[in-house]
């Protein structure tokens, strides 16, 4: 098969490698389509926490089972969660799988990703799509879950407001996921028109270029943060009211400042969002299966598996134009 190798920190090759072998309690997925997400970008420059080069990146996709188990059946149209979780620590017990204390994850110590014709999967980190679903919107499931996920932790969305700092994929995430739960008015914040375009596509009320002129901004009743950086934390904590929610689901690439006097003296619930768990996702596959839900504003480019490194490089440029990246390994999606 053909795989699109992470060999050092900002090169990709394209090669041929072995079919991942999957044991008997796997499944061998046939990749359609898979997304390019931040942390595979943190891991190209060598900022990821943990993962490292050589490595085949990528664990946002959608494909088609070659090898059955655990109850899923050869051609069934497939997604994924971006990790395994061991099944059997009181947060797994719990059904809160998503802080599963020894969980292990794709692009980690050995199991290659979806930048790849071929990967390998646990049945219960895996989810059956509805057949005929376009491969594109199955690739997106994964990121929408983590959305949904940092979303319900704001708690009732009824009469409440809400504020999304930065309008990547995950921020447009939560923009989907807040407006389909019912928040009442949906402010998007990131620098760029075109980054604006796209949130006022998926359902946000206003958007705000923050390198534009612009008075003090509304205060909401909830404040997602999903920007990583340096400031997000205190621009968050500016713009809740009294009394409000401040949710986090970015990363940051180190520590950063918080005016916690502001915080504490305006009572402000601060809540820190990971992953997402099988809820989530069956939430997200239910939106989309319904047609309740179009993400599809969110992807920018596509690309050919062969032409990774020329995604993952306008990737890293960094640029408002660029929104989510869909690879298609073998022209399927």
């Amino acid at each position: 098969m053909n795989s699109a190798v992470l060999t050092e920190y900002g090169r990709i090759e394209y090669r041929s490698t072995p079919v991942p072998a999957a044991d008997q309690e796997e499944l061998l997925v046939r990749v359609l389509a898979t997304g390019v997400c931040g942390s595979d970008l943190a891991t190209y420059r060598g900022a990821h926490p943990y993962k490292t080069a050589p490595v085949v990146l990528g664990h946002e996709l959608c494909g088609v089972v070659e090898r059955a188990a655990g109850g899923f059946a050869v051609g069934d149209l497939v997604c994924a969660a971006a990790y395994a979780h061991c099944e059997s620590c009181e947060p797994c017990a719990q059904g809160l799988t998503n802080l599963c204390r020894d969980k292990r994850n794709l692009c980690h110590l050995g199991w290659e990703g979806s930048f790849a014709e071929y990967v390998t999967l646990r049945p219960h980190m895996t989810f059956a799509l509805p057949p005929g679903l376009d491969p594109e919107l199955g690739a997106l499931v994964e990121p929408l879950s983590i959305g949904l996920h940092a979303i319900r932790l704001a708690g009732p969305a009824r009469g409440r407001t809400m504020r999304v700092i930065g309008s990547g994929s995950i921020g447009l995430s939560c923009l989907i996921a807040a407006r389909r739960l019912g928040f009442t008015r949906i402010t998007c914040t990131d620098v760029g028109q075109e980054k604006g375009e796209r949130a006022l596509a998926l359902g946000a009320d206003a958007y705000a270029d923050v390198l534009a002129p612009a008075g003090p901004p509304a205060e909401a009743d909830v404040v997602v943060v999903a920007a990583g950086h340096p400031d997000a934390l205190d621009e968050a904590v500016g713009a809740v009211r009294a009394g409000g929610t401040v949710i986090v689901v970015s990363f940051f690439d180190g520590p950063v400042p918080l005016a916690a006097n502001a915080l504490v003296g305006r009572e402000v619930t601060v809540i820190g969002s990971s992953l997402s768990t099988a809820a989530d996702f069956r939430t997200v596959i239910s939106w989309l299966a319904a047609g309740e839900i179009d993400p599809r504003p969110m992807v920018t480019h596509r690309f050919a598996l062969a032409d990774t490194a020329e995604a993952m490089s306008l990737m890293a440029e960094g640029k408002p134009t660029t929104g989510k990246i869909i690879l298609t390994p073998r022209g399927d999606a």
